[in-house]
């Protein structure tokens, strides 16, 4: 998927969640012989503002980086593609990570958001989970606002604390219930663990 980006457009934006994930597909990819650059957690900031030149010029074919430390403050409109491998819990993240490429100066006539999820058909597995998660907590997020359709994050603008409030609330009441929801899946997976190791 990621090589087809790249071959038929120039550039592609990369985004996953653990460190580990981004290490496994940094090494493969350069196996492959792309060009790419990487950015996470532990990526000092000026090593992050040479990364973003890079792609920005067009030195590497590919920017890979953590949603949470590559989401927010880097301009990498040069790619009109984003390929998320992994899936963040929180929405506002996944849209941060989003418009890295979405933003002034994009001159593609449309951005692509591409999210790869794992498939099991006998059974509903993490990857499933979380988008599921995030679609409903857009949705929640969305009639709160009264909104109809779109992101939210998109649609809120100027100073209304009334607003303000309002998302604020619905955030952290969905980031409530995600933890819930988190623990009681981690409790009912460590639960078969431990029930198929007594009967092994």
């Amino acid at each position: 998927m990621i090589d087809d980006v790249v071959e038929a457009k120039g550039a592609c934006l990369v985004f996953a969640h653990y460190r580990g994930v981004i290490a496994e597909l940094e090494k493969q990819l350069r196996r492959r012989g792309r060009s790419i650059v990487t950015v996470h957690g532990e990526t000092p900031d000026r090593e992050r503002a040479g990364a973003e030149q890079m792609f920005q010029k067009g030195k590497v074919e590919i920017f890979l980086g953590s949603i949470n430390a590559a989401g927010e403050a880097l301009t990498l409109h040069r790619a009109d593609t984003c390929v998320f491998v992994e899936l963040d819990w929180v929405p506002a993240a996944m849209h941060q990570a989003e418009d890295r490429g979405h933003r002034a100066g994009q001159t593609a006539k449309g951005y692509h958001i591409i999210s790869l999820l794992a498939h099991m058909p006998d059974r509903q597995n993490l990857d499933e989970y979380v988008a599921k998660v995030l679609i409903e907590k857009l949705a929640n997020i969305n009639t709160i606002l009264d909104e109809k359709a779109g992101i939210a994050g998109r649609r809120i603008e100027g100073s209304d604390a009334s607003v303000r409030s309002r998302v604020i609330s619905a955030l952290m009441s969905e980031a409530q219930r995600t933890d819930v929801a988190k623990n009681t899946q981690v409790a009912a997976a460590r639960k078969r663990v431990r029930q198929r190791s007594k009967k092994q």
